[in-house]
C-alpha cells in the first residue's frame, strides 16, 4: 500500500511541528563576547511565560545551558543540520537536531523560521517537547 505525500506530511507536522506546542519560543536576545555567547530567552511553558538565561560557546550551546538552568532539563544536542526552503526574501530556514537526555534516550526535533538561529532554538524545543509529550 502506497502512502500519499499529503498523509506523510500531515504525520510529520503532527510529530515535529504541532500548531500549539507545550514549549514555545516567544523571543530571545543573544550577545557574543569573544568565544562566549549569552542568551536570554522568553518561552511559553504550558501556557505560562518563562524567561531563561545561559551561556555557551555558541547560540545553541547557550540555549541548551539556559534550558538546563531555567527549566532543569538535561539535554544535549548531538547532531544538527539545516537547509532553506524558498529563495531570497521568501526563504524559510529549517533546522533539525538530534538530542540525547540523561538516560541516553535520543530524540529529534525540527524548527522553522526565517531566522536560522530561531529555527534552531525551535528545533531544540521540538525535541524537548517530544521527550515530554
Amino acid at each position: 500500500t502506497e502512502i500519499s505525500p499529503a498523509i506523510m506530511w500531515d504525520e510529520f507536522e503532527r510529530q515535529y511541528l504541532p500548531p500549539d506546542p507545550a514549549l514555545s519560543l516567544r523571543g530571545h536576545e543573544l550577545r557574543t563576547d569573544g568565544d562566549s555567547t549569552t542568551i536570554t530567552a522568553q518561552l511559553m511553558v504550558g501556557g505560562e511565560p518563562v524567561t531563561i538565561g545561559g551561556a555557551g560557546n555558541g547560540p545553541i550551546d547557550a540555549f541548551v545551558a539556559a534550558l538546563r538552568s531555567g527549566l532543569g532539563v538535561t539535554l544535549d544536542v548531538t547532531d544538527y543540520a539545516e537547509h532553506a526552503t524558498g529563495e531570497g526574501a521568501n526563504a524559510t530556514a529549517v533546522a533539525y537536531v538530534e538530542t540525547v537526555d540523561a538516560e541516553g534516550a535520543k530524540r529529534w526535533g525540527v524548527g522553522t523560521h526565517p531566522n536560522i538561529i530561531t529555527a534552531s532554538f525551535r528545533a531544540v524545543l521540538s525535541a524537548l517537547g517530544r521527550a515530554n509529550g
